[in-house]
């Protein structure tokens, strides 16, 4: 009787030890699920419905610290790098570090968490922060890139000044090539990065009219981008139809001009019709593939 009960319990550990196995193994196939659908998620740029299945994966249970300190790493990064909710990113950071402070992201959370504290208005906080790091990793800064100002003990690096210079129109640029015009345009940039996080520190970016204007700025921008590669690409233009296009308006657009004369402007009057009529195509495609109603009888 005695063995038989010893066998009965062993047998009961056996059977629970095999549960827990395969609860555990059931979870972690689980997490590698929910972060594969994370990351598809990011690549098409649906970075909030990315950082929830980042929190399914934070409730999932018996998930160690190592783990859960990557996770909130991840969710620190896609605030920092796609959404720029600094404020959001950084405590993601300050989780991640707190759960595991040797993990392999640490010099990219004591870089990034400078950044964000920064570009929050939290000047000496960031001044402290960089203080306590050992070593700011400076990933992405080549070796000849060097600071050219600092704010608060905080560089302004070369390379920086470099991207927001060739972001100018060609005009612009070409003004800026000798050495007292960059150091100019470094002056300005200072200036305004100096008003910038004193606006940051008063909370002027949580605006609601900043933050509408945000919003169509970037639907503007994000609807110029898809334009560009997705309609654009379909306009093709043909030297016979700019001649032909010339031709039907010689004398009423071109004043009777030889075509030599107005050829180049043919050519930009032709390929813009030809853009507004690729655009209007692929709207009624998207349409037609869409339930759109216009509720005329709405509008006053």
């Amino acid at each position: 009787m005695k063995y038989r009960y010893l066998y009965t319990v062993l047998t009961s550990v056996g059977i629970g030890l095999s549960v827990l196995a395969c609860s555990a193994t059931d979870n972690s196939a689980d997490v590698e699920m929910h972060k594969k659908l994370a990351g598809e998620l990011q690549e098409n740029h649906l970075y909030y419905p990315a950082i929830e299945e980042y929190h399914q994966i934070l409730q999932t249970p018996g998930l160690d610290n190592a783990r859960r300190a990557n996770i909130n790493f991840l969710i620190g990064k896609v605030y920092f790098d796609h959404i720029k909710d600094y404020e959001q990113a950084a405590a993601y950071y300050v989780r991640a570090r707190a759960l595991d402070p040797n993990g392999n992201f640490a010099s990219e959370v004591a870089q990034n968490l400078v950044a964000c504290l920064e570009k929050t208005g939290r000047v000496l906080d960031a001044k402290r922060e960089l203080g306590s790091a050992t070593a700011v990793d400076t990933t992405g800064h080549s070796p000849d890139d060097v600071p050219v100002a600092k704010i608060d003990g905080l560089p302004i690096w070369r390379s920086e000044i470099e991207a927001q210079i060739q972001q100018l129109p060609p005009t612009l640029q070409k003004q800026l090539l000798s050495r007292e015009a960059r150091l100019n345009y470094l002056k300005n940039y200072v200036g305004v990065e100096l008003l910038y996080r004193a606006a940051l520190r008063e909370h002027y970016d949580s605006d609601p009219a900043l933050q509408r204007q945000k919003e169509l700025l970037i639907k503007k921008m994000i609807v110029q981008k898809f334009v560009e590669q997705k309609v654009m690409p379909e306009v093709s233009i043909d030297t016979v139809d700019v001649r032909n296009f010339y031709l039907a308006n010689k004398d009423t657009r071109y004043k009777g001009m030889p075509y030599d004369s107005a050829k180049a402007q043919a050519f930009m009057d032709y390929e813009g019709q030809k853009a507004e009529s690729a655009y209007s195509d692929y709207i009624a495609r998207l349409a037609a593939s869409s339930k759109v109603e216009l509720l005329e009888q709405n509008v006053r």
